[in-house]
């Protein structure tokens, strides 16, 4: 085959072309899976600021990998780090009513424990803040209050004892209003007195 003088230097050049073409092509698509992870957000009360989270499922196990992140007004994000599950899912997270506290939720078959925070403590330090305190009572049902002021209210399953009575302390018996029905409730506070 007879090739001329001029056609290497252009062999050349299309190749050059080729290849930084395709290193563009491999580049918008990293950049597009950056930008396209599912980030899920929560308005904090009282607060010009977002905590979110993604989830990702752990290679080793059936459980969550969660990595948060602080969104400040202007839509800014700060890496707070993350959490392995170890055995746990993750099951969320919520704010006491003006969003000086914090809980984050994990389940261990179906069974939940919640970790409380101060918000602006886990705002500044992420997942490196140490918990107040662990909620994890086998019988627990539902929240029924969560306060600035520290305090913590919440309903035990219907089935968690036969007298409420006998539970142990901070439990007392509560009797909706528009049904007769009573429940069992427990409290118990975040602030050490």
């Amino acid at each position: 085959m007879k090739t001329y003088q001029h056609t290497k230097p252009f062999l050349l050049i299309v190749s050059t072309l080729l290849l930084l073409t395709s290193n563009f092509a491999a580049l918008a698509k990293h950049e597009q899976l950056k930008k396209s992870l599912p980030l899920e957000c929560h308005k904090i009360p009282n607060h010009n600021e977002h905590l979110c989270f993604i989830v990702t499922q752990n290679p080793d196990g059936p459980f969550d990998d969660i990595v948060f992140y602080r969104m400040d007004k202007s839509g800014g994000i700060a890496l707070l780090g993350s959490k392995i599950g170890e055995g746990d899912n993750f099951g969320g997270f919520d704010f006491s009513n003006g969003g000086k506290y914090m809980w984050l939720s994990w389940a261990e078959e179906g069974h939940p424990h919640f970790e409380f925070y101060r918000t602006s403590e886990f705002l500044i330090n992420g997942t490196e803040t140490k918990a107040l305190k662990v909620l994890s009572d086998y019988y627990f049902d539902d929240f029924k209050s969560f306060t600035d002021d520290g305090e913590v209210i919440y309903l035990l399953a219907d089935d968690a004892y036969e007298n409420c009575d006998k539970a142990g302390q901070g439990i007392s018996y509560q009797i909706n209003t528009e049904t007769p029905e009573k429940y069992c409730v427990k409290k118990f506070s975040l602030i050490s007195r």
